[in-house]
């Protein structure tokens, strides 16, 4: 595999590419083929970062009663530019390419499987985030705090204590052990997003409604950020 790889990638440099996927086949003495595939994140002809690639995968082939040929060849590629080592000599510090460790990760446990979540432009907070690209820039998250962790349910709250109706709590019990608030903002009304199709504003404004209901019943009425983890709004 290391000589298939270094005369692609001479191949690959004289004609200004790199490649985006590898498909190697090995031609069986009873005449059948194998083939494994591997695919990367970025262009490269870079030949070690490639054959640690395919021998992640070489274990899939089934060699049968012996193997006699193998071929390797680059269905997917794109153009890639020589490395500029200007910045490097100048002693500059650059920031890190993490697609070589996304194309490890990757070849073990699936592309679909390695991914970044991004902001989404939405007040809704289970559409507030997505996954995209790994290597990929992101933008910067919105100012305000929200749950890093939204529940399935709400979960119950005990020994809730306040020091006035209608203000926030300044104690309560969450899975057997006491919690001691020291700063609460909200709640936070969420309304449906009424672009999307008629009836998103009456949906949420219904969940919504349940959900503020639920925090109401438990002496919650002005719960904080770090009480939404816990009841799931």
């Amino acid at each position: 595999m290391g000589d298939l790889l270094r005369d692609l990638a001479e191949v690959l440099q004289a004609r200004g590419l790199g490649a985006r996927s590898l498909r190697l086949t090995g031609l069986r003495v009873d005449g059948g083929e194998q083939t494994v595939a591997v695919v990367t994140s970025r262009p490269t002809r870079e030949v070690s970062h490639l054959l640690r690639l395919l021998k992640l995968r070489i274990e899939r082939i089934d060699p049968g009663l012996g193997l006699e040929q193998f071929s390797l060849i680059a269905p997917h590629t794109e153009p890639l530019d020589a490395v500029d080592l200007g910045a490097v000599l100048a002693g500059e510090t650059l920031v890190r390419d993490p697609s070589r460790l996304v194309d490890v990760i990757a070849g073990r446990i699936g592309l679909s499987s390695v991914f970044r979540v991004v902001l989404v432009e939405s007040h809704v907070p289970e559409r507030g985030a997505t996954r995209s690209d790994p290597v990929e820039a992101t933008g910067s998250w919105p100012g305000w705090e929200r749950p890093i962790r939204l529940f399935a349910r709400a979960e119950p709250l005990f020994g809730v204590m306040a020091l006035m109706p209608g203000q926030p709590p300044r104690r309560f019990e969450w899975r057997g052990k006491p919690h001691k608030v020291v700063a609460a903002d909200g709640p936070e009304r969420i309304h449906g997003e009424w672009w999307r199709r008629d009836a998103e504003t009456w949906a949420s404004r219904t969940i919504t409604a349940s959900r503020l209901k639920r925090a109401v019943a438990t002496g919650c009425s002005g719960v904080g950020t770090a009480l939404k983890a816990a009841l799931g709004i």
